[in-house]
């Protein structure tokens, strides 16, 4: 494999963690408004920070895969890729595609980045809805051309998989080692959790489903059984960290959840309870880290078999 697609592979997965990191900012900072509102003002301008940082970030990693594009496209070194550039941009669908996700991109990072209102929160999520339609125009998504219904259930799956992804691993960074707040009682941090829950379960069923049509859409024309192909290989390795993130969230839903809420009122019982939930939350934001760069090595990879 050329050297430069392997750094474009892991700068595609940084750009997948980065989405996430942001959505889930967001969706914790709307989570801290409903369960903490006493304290959410100090969270809140916190993860706005957060928020702001990781769309930075994210811009960044945009312009450099436009640059590894450049150099994979023209045949030519890193260093050289700047002349191919305007061609780049001007001449294919992916500039065009790269462009709108751009766009998208600094749009959430200028107009959502660290401002703690509501309106930053809807300029930052529609900027990165842009970003989302920008990406799934560069993708297998758009094979049959763009505005079509399989590259608008791809936005869908993206954003629902950075919102379900990046609120896990954004709340087991608050959660972890009661850093969500030293004020809250442990009601409130069960309200807290409780509606994580339910974000992830609800993001999760997105998922799901339209992850079942982007695979039923990408592997329609394979001839060949779907393990012989390097694309199914790492469909099923991703496959396997969803279910193992899914295995964990609903094992801390259906059991931990519970033991926190009915513990809420006795200090012992309440602090087991909520190590166990944040411990087994924090392996579950290890596996979707694990789903993300899956994702970003299957974006590269042709259904057909090989390298895209």
């Amino acid at each position: 494999m050329d050297p430069l697609v392997v750094v474009q592979i892991a700068v595609q997965g940084a750009q997948d963690v980065l989405l996430a990191l942001a959505a889930g900012a967001l969706a914790c900072h709307l989570l801290l408004e409903r369960s903490l509102p006493f304290d959410s003002a100090v969270k809140g301008r916190a993860l706005a920070r957060g928020r702001l940082a990781a769309l930075c970030a994210l811009v960044l990693a945009c312009g450099l895969y436009l640059w590894l594009e450049a150099a994979v496209m023209s045949g030519s070194s890193f260093g050289a890729a700047g002349a191919a550039l305007g061609a780049v941009l001007t001449q294919s669908h992916f500039g065009m595609a790269w462009a709108v996700g751009c766009v998208g991109a600094v749009f959430a990072c200028l107009a959502g980045g660290a401002r703690n209102s509501r309106t930053a929160w809807w300029l930052a999520a529609a900027g990165m809805i842009v970003y989302a339609a920008g990406k799934a125009a560069a993708s297998h998504a758009a094979d049959a051309g763009d505005f079509t219904l399989r590259e608008t259930v791809h936005v869908v799956h993206l954003l629902a998989t950075a919102f379900w992804a990046g609120s896990v691993m954004v709340a087991a960074a608050l959660l972890w080692r009661s850093r969500l707040t030293t004020a809250a009682t442990p009601a409130q941090r069960v309200a807290f959790c409780t509606q994580l829950s339910h974000l992830a379960t609800i993001a999760l069923g997105v998922v799901i489903v339209s992850g079942i049509y982007n695979a039923t859409q990408d592997t329609a024309h394979l001839s060949a059984p779907l393990l012989s192909v390097l694309y199914g290989r790492v469909l099923t390795v991703k496959l396997v960290f969803v279910t193992l993130a899914v295995l964990l969230g609903g094992y801390n839903r259906m059991i931990h959840l519970p033991h926190l809420q009915a513990a809420a009122q006795d200090d012992d019982a309440y602090r087991d309870a909520q190590h166990g939930f944040d411990r087994l939350l924090a392996v579950e934001a290890i596996a979707m880290l694990a789903v993300l760069i899956a994702a970003g090595v299957l974006g590269h990879t042709s259904p057909s078999g090989g390298q895209t």
